[in-house]
């Protein structure tokens, strides 16, 4: 037993290993558990292993040094993920050093770890994680500098190679040309001035030039696209099933323009047939084109209110791909035979051509569902309703976790300035397509790697069990709040999350909950390993729907075209296409939500900038020892509320209670607390909103 688990630790050296993991890697039986819990314990009081935290073990290392990239937020602190992904560190804005967003580090364990993690100091920059910024200029001792987000290094960027007309508040991009020391600034050269910070037509031109996304595609991708006409889809009808006569119609965004999945649903003698028909674009994209290289390096499209960033060409995004109404389009179905109480029976995934009868937008069938209007598939939309809610039923009670956090959404005014923002709606008809859309998804991946050749790799949508600290301080968090919840001990199941949200519906701390809880899952990502998705409570998931704007989705199109065809790629190749297309994936979603997240903010700074002065409603969204942070109700703009200006008491960061206590009057700020605030500045240098507390 000593030799299988030290050959455990010795093909490990530097990840931290729980319990359950070793048991796995090491086979252990039952009757075994107990001797090697055993063996643990005796070797973490000789030193030969070493217990970081919980029940979690690793080889002993040098002087607790771990390494990994830095990610810093715009709160001033950050954490590193570290590269045997073992767990993330925390790191104070103190305990940075020379470091900047993006770094690859090296950082060293302080203190003893807590309930809220491990927490570090960053001692040397092993790679710098970019050699050019985006930034704002501004100056100071008669010097030009720039400070970038999302946070900008104490010891500054000075630029060099500017003119000498080129004033404040101009965004630039610029590359490094010495990194400086902790005590001196970076040397950066001036290589383009993009445009004034203060115009908020910039926002998003800013956002293209850091993120390098270009809207634009090259000529040789323009020039194969132009090759495909309507004559390619009439020419293919006969090599498809024929779905033209079947009922299918599209549900999107009133401003949406390219049309990627359609559903229709008609009864059978037993039930119901539903079909989720997904636009086929692996018939135009054909792997190693100049179509699908570009595809493969943008991976997804990225949305901004003020416009996109494609995958694909809109001549196939807008047209050719999409189910345009009354318009032959070629897709890709999922047929789903039930019985009349929606369990299915039988499934067929394969090529068809369809003929979408109708465009409703989501507020289009939401008005027939509540008989505002009338329309000929009434009767459809409301059986898609109850289909919609018996699968919501199904998947809940498997326990699947539904979150409703809202996303701002903008009416943008003249000059990229937003004059209205308020919370993302969630109606009957989004529920509609997010179902139908699930369950596709779920079948896909459920059906197809049956009918692949033994380990022939297929990509999958996973979603990782919560880490336990992540766990350990959702559940500490819940505690302090003191909601009369059940805590469970140990592992969070699915159905614990769900339950704990179930319970704070009408709660005022439901949307502080809600993020956190979504903050203590992992993230979702692709894999050719299925591992299920936890959030979702699904065995097996895949991403089948979206292959206009997401390249994973195409690689399974691809996939069910293979086993149709009866052509079958060679594994090996397909292995190789298949993790360079999931490397990229999982990196350019990142990016994108990144990207994605910026933008927002910044619109929302632009709104705040229009409303200095004015009064908010709010609550607690964030708990540092400099204030506290403010997300406001309407806007879901957010703002810090400087401790200095809190002057009714002195208070003081009690980092367990995530709190600001007074030490006179013991009145708490709390995250969740409800606040009335006032606006009193926008930096846009440093992406930030400053409130002060009204009626202190």
């Amino acid at each position: 037993m000593k030799k299988r688990l030290l050959s455990i630790f010795n093909k490990n050296p530097g990840k931290l290993l729980r319990q359950k993991e070793i048991f796995h890697k090491m086979k252990v039986k039952q009757h075994e558990i107990a001797g090697v819990k055993s063996l643990l314990n005796e070797w973490v009081q000789s030193g030969e292993i070493v217990q970081v935290k919980g029940k979690r073990y690793t080889l002993p290392r040098e002087q607790n040094q771990f390494e990994g990239r830095l990610t810093v937020t715009q709160k001033g602190f950050g954490f590193v993920i570290t590269d045997d992904d073992s767990e993330d560190i925390f790191i104070g804005r103190r305990s940075m050093a020379d470091a900047i967003h993006g770094d690859h580090v090296r950082v060293k364990l302080q203190g003893r770890p807590s309930p809220q993690g491990l927490k570090g100091r960053i001692q040397k920059v092993l790679v710098r994680g970019s050699d050019s910024f985006i930034g704002v200029t501004y100056k100071y001792m008669g010097k030009l500098f720039m400070t970038i987000s999302p946070v900008n290094p104490g010891r500054g960027i000075r630029l060099i190679k500017a003119k000498k007309d080129l004033g404040e508040g101009q965004i630039v991009k610029a590359h490094v040309k010495d990194w400086g020391s902790l005590e001196e600034p970076i040397i950066a050269e001036l290589q383009t001035v993009i445009g004034k910070a203060e115009d908020p037509v910039n926002d998003m031109k800013m956002i293209l030039s850091k993120y390098d996304y270009l809207q634009a595609f090259p000529q040789k991708v323009v020039d194969e696209v132009k090759c495909f006409s309507q004559k390619h889809i009439t020419q293919e009808i006969p090599n498809r099933r024929d779905l033209r006569k079947w009922t299918s119609f599209t549900i999107d965004p009133v401003d949406a323009k390219d049309f990627d999945d359609a559903i229709s649903i008609k009864r059978n003698q037993n039930g119901y047939d539903l079909g989720v028909h997904i636009a086929d674009v692996s018939h135009f994209v054909k792997q190693n084109t100049c179509i699908d290289r570009e595809a493969i390096q943008r991976s997804t499209s990225v949305y901004f209110t003020e416009g996109v960033v494609h995958m694909l060409p809109e001549a196939l995004s807008a047209n050719l791909c999409s189910l345009r109404p009354n318009e032959d389009r070629l897709a890709v179905s999922a047929i789903m035979k039930m019985d009349k109480d929606f369990n299915i029976m039988e499934t067929d995934i394969l090529p068809t051509v369809i003929n979408s009868k109708a465009r409703f937008t989501y507020q289009d069938v939401e008005d027939i569902l509540e008989g505002k209007k009338d329309h000929p598939f009434k009767n459809d939309i409301l059986i898609l309703k109850r289909l919609a809610k018996q699968l919501f039923k199904n998947r809940s009670e498997a326990g699947s976790i539904d979150f409703d956090i809202p996303e701002p959404i903008f009416e943008m005014g003249e000059k990229g300035i937003p004059h209205e923002i308020r919370p993302s709606e969630r109606m009957a008809s989004h529920r509609i397509v997010e179902e139908c859309m699930l369950l596709a998804n779920r079948v896909v991946a459920e059906e197809i790697p049956k009918k692949l050749p033994k380990k022939y790799p297929f990509v999958y949508r996973v979603h990782a069990d919560p880490d336990q600290k992540d766990v350990l301080r959702f559940t500490n968090l819940l505690k302090i709040l003191n909601l009369g919840i059940h805590i469970p001990k140990g592992e969070l199941t699915p159905n614990d999350i769900k339950n704990v949200l179930k319970h704070v519906e009408d709660s005022p701390y439901r949307s502080l909950i809600e993020n956190v809880a979504l903050r203590t899952m992992s993230k979702a990502e692709y894999s050719m390993k299925n591992q299920g998705h936890f959030g979702l409570a699904f065995n097996h998931y895949t991403h089948f729907t979206s292959p206009i704007r997401r390249y994973p989705d195409l690689m399974v199109h691809r996939m069910i075209k293979m086993l149709c065809n009866k052509s079958i790629q060679e594994a090996e190749a397909w292995r190789e296409l298949m993790l360079k297309s999931i490397m990229i994936s999982n990196e350019v979603e990142l990016k994108a939500l990144s990207a994605e997240r910026e933008y927002i903010k910044m619109k929302q700074l632009r709104w705040l900038n229009e409303r200095i002065g004015k009064s908010f409603e709010g609550r607690i969204s964030g708990v540092v020892n400099f204030g506290i942070f403010v997300e406001l109700k309407s806007s879901l703009a957010e703002g810090l509320i400087h401790i200095d200006t809190m002057s009714d008491d002195d208070y003081a960061y009690d980092e367990d209670r995530y709190c600001l206590r007074g030490r006179k009057t013991k009145h708490e700020f709390r995250l969740g607390d409800k606040v009335s605030v006032k606006v009193l500045a926008v930096l846009f240098e440093k992406q930030r909103a400053n409130f002060t507390l009204e009626n202190l």
